[in-house]
């Protein structure tokens, strides 16, 4: 788990391009720390001797391995190290693994080597609000602990982007944590820390509802909503507007 020093409030909006540079920067530095993270969600070791918290990360990746379909072509945006992307290969699907950073899509493309869904996972360096495909690429679309490092300001757009890149009648699969009245506020900047040094981070807690009324309004029909202890889980259907 990350170590949050401090807890601070957003100065929007004059220092929100500062704290997403700082966010990147920050998972540049941590990706072997996320690597481990994984690894011990599989050992339930350190936080996932918390039964309840390998609960939540059981849950996401039950409901995400039923929602994908063996030769679908998904897109897993803010892949990070590669979990989810391979536990999709592994279900049969074609993924195009993408994050705007780079350490952690090199971990990626070791852990589709490591378990052997390679020829399944392509690695694209790239920006989630500027996806490089074209319209309606792909059979569905994954955002996993991805959704609460996008600005609030900035997640209809966001949205409308993924929504482009989607079918119709295409899949999109949020995981992230949720608004439990956590210290800080719903919008605030963590600072974590790191071994290269101190980095800021952006985060916005959704409330469940919050997050239906945006998906319903610029992506399609909810069609699973649910909450664990620690994680917000939904599954939207596009609708039949081609954005």
């Amino acid at each position: 788990m990350p170590t949050i020093i401090q807890r601070k409030k957003l100065k929007e909006p004059t220092n929100l391009h500062e704290v997403l540079e700082s966010t990147r920067s920050y998972y540049n530095a941590i990706s072997r720390d996320y690597v481990t993270f994984y690894n011990n969600w599989t050992k339930a070791e350190d936080i996932f001797s918390n039964v309840n918290y390998k609960k939540g990360y059981d849950k996401v990746a039950n409901i995400l391995t039923n929602t994908v379909t063996p030769k679908e072509n998904i897109v897993d945006i803010g892949c990070g190290v590669g979990v989810w992307s391979t536990l999709l290969a592994q279900k049969g699907a074609y993924v195009t693994s993408l994050d705007y950073v780079l350490n952690p899509l090199q971990k990626c493309k070791e852990r589709a080597r490591a378990f052997k869904v390679e020829s399944q996972i392509c690695t694209i360096l790239a920006d989630g609000f500027h996806l490089p495909f074209q319209k309606q690429t792909f059979d569905g679309a994954t955002v996993n602990w991805v959704l609460s490092h996008i600005p609030v300001s900035k997640n209809e757009s966001f949205f409308k982007e993924v929504s482009r890149v989607v079918k119709e009648k295409g899949w999109l699969f949020i995981s992230d944590s949720y608004w439990r009245g956590q210290q800080g506020g719903k919008e605030q900047v963590q600072v974590r820390g790191t071994d290269c040094g101190n980095q800021d981070v952006y985060k916005y807690y959704y409330e469940p509802k919050e997050l239906q009324d945006l998906i319903t309004r610029v992506f399609g029909t909810i069609e699973h909503l649910e909450t664990t202890d620690y994680e917000l889980i939904c599954v939207a259907r596009k609708d039949g507007i081609v954005i």
